[in-house]
């Protein structure tokens, strides 16, 4: 079986592509010139030189392959329009191309996120079946793109998944998290108490390419958890227990988080970078609650989580401290 992989470079495309080898999957990547092979550089992978923006490179990386894994995409970035040419008309591309290049696909699995629904209440987890109600450019670029993965499965075999809060190893942004809490500091923004889902990478892996072994699913959207909700409190506790650290609380005023998004963005003007935190971002961490349900994805194609946070803590802790991070 051969597997396309589009943002292989990244956290979850890297750990998905050393999933798909293990299975006896050729896998073919789609890497810029520029791309940071970190990753990737000693699997047994193709690389195909493209972008998802540029149709051209797509044409002989859909080819001949059976499964696709639309991952691609940007979570920053300095101008508005660039979420959208990235997240949503680089899907629309791919798909395009896809239907005219290799039209018996036999699955294309869309990986989307919560950001292109919104964030939900703190009493009831978001379903399906909620009107999307995104809040940043990056999550209307995400919803855009789903819209694409929507329409064209109408001549594609789209299965689109939306996972929350991604952590594991690798990962870069929570990370952050578990380093503050390395240093004794429990960050605490704002004054209410705030909640959300999660999924461990090798979870979302699995459920990932149970979607694109499951016939089922066709067109269909899927919340996918570890089935859980918790509060940053719950998250703390666990780092805590794990690297058996005291720690000092941090309040963080929501107004100064917002003050050093300014500061950020003012200094990323002289940089290639976008901040790394941002007016967008703060958007999202003002939020009471991202919790979704997963109950649609366990029912119609069976997917079971192996972690909870305590497992994947312990895991991703050990691999940060093997890999000198902590």
């Amino acid at each position: 079986m051969k597997s396309l992989i589009t943002g292989a470079t990244g956290f979850i495309g890297s750990h998905l592509a050393e999933a798909l080898i293990q299975k006896g999957h050729d896998v073919r990547c789609i890497v810029r010139r520029t791309s940071d092979l970190t990753w990737l550089k000693n699997l047994p992978v193709e690389f195909v030189e493209g972008d998802i923006t540029d149709r051209d490179s797509l044409i002989p990386a859909v080819q001949g392959a059976d499964y696709i894994f639309h991952l691609g995409g940007i979570t920053k970035a300095k101008k508005e329009s660039t979420y959208f040419k990235i997240n949503a008309d680089g899907s629309r591309l791919l798909y395009e191309v896809c239907r005219e290049y290799n039209p018996v696909v036999k699955k294309i699995v869309h990986v989307s996120s919560q950001a292109a629904a919104g964030p939900s209440s703190a009493n009831r987890p978001r379903t399906e079946n909620d009107p999307p109600q995104p809040l940043t450019y990056y999550g209307k670029s995400k919803l855009e793109g789903e819209k694409y993965a929507v329409e064209y499965s109408k001549f594609l075999p789209i299965t689109i998944l939306r996972p929350p809060a991604v952590y594991g190893p690798r990962e870069k942004d929570i990370f952050i998290y578990f380093k503050l809490i390395d240093r004794h500091w429990k960050p605490i923004l704002g004054m209410k108490k705030k909640y959300l889902s999660l999924i461990y990478v090798h979870d979302l892996v699995d459920a990932i390419m149970l979607a694109a072994e499951n016939p089922g699913g066709l067109g269909q959207t899927y919340f996918v958890d570890d089935g859980r909700i918790y509060s940053w409190a719950d998250l703390s506790d666990g780092i805590k227990k794990v690297m058996d650290r005291w720690t000092l609380p941090l309040f963080v005023p929501e107004t100064l988080t917002v003050a050093v998004a300014y500061v950020s963005e003012f200094f990323s003007q002289f940089s290639s970078k976008p901040a790394v935190l941002n007016r967008q971002k703060i958007i999202e961490l003002r939020q009471q609650a991202w919790t979704t349900s997963s109950e649609k994805i366990r029912n119609e194609l069976g997917f079971v989580s192996k972690f909870d946070w305590q497992r994947g803590c312990e895991e991703t802790i050990k691999w940060y401290r093997e890999n000198m991070w902590l």
